[in-house]
């Protein structure tokens, strides 16, 4: 275990993130209490050299008494009406996790480091971090460090997750407990139109050229779909496309499954992972097949898989909001939000309520422009 009179914390800003010992960065992602290839080393990286380039992003890195990576806390620095300095994490377009990267041996320790460098002054004394899970062992160990040191927490914007468990025995269990009767007959209906048409084949890579000849595919079919024509696929921005090349082309993160009919793909699912939870942040299909439901077919297909296979412990399905197609195939739901931490008090309490009351506005407004 890291001993806590022996951990040490630096501020480093993106020269220094980029400096960092990849080694003990992908060794402390694999190793982390909560998982996050959303911070993962490919990724933020990804984030440094295209849409972070000019976003400020520092870190906290706290290490052990051999010097070893054992907590890192990505942060832009803000400043929030009318005066407060304020650490928000690391969270562009497509950061869909906030949890901190933090050791699973000598956790608590670890957090407490963080906790003491915001008393100190190190870093600002009050943080938010976006899609943070309302409970776990890293929230309580949270909790437990931030009442040491007389600071409280709040989860704002609450949500629930998608969440493939991982509990249930097989895909039949599954499907009998999980998907409502009329959805598994449309799915299975959808299956047998799709055979008819050609071959229909599931298929999972890791294998880099193949993860390259894939995601260009993505890039394509989601360019072509309804996110080409809003302007909001990764191929309506050169930087955003740059961005995706980066993060999900490079060797190791990225797992991509794909529904082929005879060998040409019809639907695709950018997953992430760095240990043995796999989180799903981007999907795609062709959209001139939408009567067959191809998309839902890949995500029936995935289960299959998860159950068959058992490569992965559990899946995320990355969300940033209530609601996705997956909330009626998947077991488990997260409770997740933003989690708010400052000093007690009433600007901490403030900040809470003022960050809720904004993302309230905005949804009724939402609801509003939609009428």
């Amino acid at each position: 275990m890291h001993d806590k009179l022996k951990l040490t914390s630096t501020v480093l800003d993106s020269a220094g993130i980029k400096a960092l010992n990849a080694e003990e960065w992908d060794r402390l992602c694999v190793n982390a209490l909560a998982q996050n290839p959303f911070y993962a080393r490919q990724y933020v990286l990804a984030g440094l050299e295209t849409l972070d380039r000019a976003a400020g992003v520092h870190a906290l890195a706290i290490r052990d008494g051999q010097e070893t990576l054992v907590g890192l806390f990505p942060f832009r620095r803000r400043l929030v009406p009318p005066c407060l300095r304020l650490a928000q994490g690391a969270e562009n377009l497509y950061q869909f996790s906030g949890i901190p990267l933090v050791a699973r041996d000598g956790a608590q320790a670890i957090v407490g480091a963080w906790l003491a460098a915001m008393v100190k002054g190190s870093v600002p004394c009050f943080w938010t971090m976006a899609n943070m899970p309302g409970d776990g062992p890293l929230r309580s160990m949270i909790d437990t460090a931030a009442a040491k040191h007389g600071f409280a927490t709040h989860l704002v914007t609450p949500y629930s997750r998608p969440h493939l468990t991982g509990r249930l025995a097989d895909l039949d269990t599954h499907a009998s407990q999980a998907i409502a009767k009329a959805r598994f007959k449309d799915i299975q209906r959808n299956l047998r139109r799709l055979r008819d048409m050609g071959e229909l084949a599931f298929e999972r890579t890791r294998e880099p050229s193949q993860v390259r000849r894939r995601l260009e595919e993505f890039l394509a079919m989601e360019q072509a779909g309804w996110k080409g024509a809003q302007g909001t696929a990764f191929r309506s921005d050169a930087l955003h496309e740059d961005f995706a090349q980066r993060a999900f082309g490079g060797d190791g993160l990225a797992v991509i499954d794909s529904l082929l009919l005879d060998g040409k793909p019809i639907a695709i699912s950018i997953n992430i992972a760095k240990g043995d939870t796999a989180f799903t942040p981007k999907c795609a299909y062709d959209e001139t097949l939408r009567k067959f439901g191809p998309g839902m077919v890949l995500e029936y297909l995935v289960i299959d898989r998860f159950y068959g296979n058992r490569e992965f412990a559990d899946m995320d399905a990355a969300t940033t909001t209530g609601g996705h197609v997956v909330l009626g195939l998947w077991d488990g739901q997260k409770q997740m939000g933003r989690l708010i931490i400052g000093p007690g008090g009433w600007r901490t309490d403030a900040l809470a309520r003022g960050w809720q009351a904004a993302f309230d506005g905005k949804q009724r407004l939402k609801k509003w422009l939609k009428r």
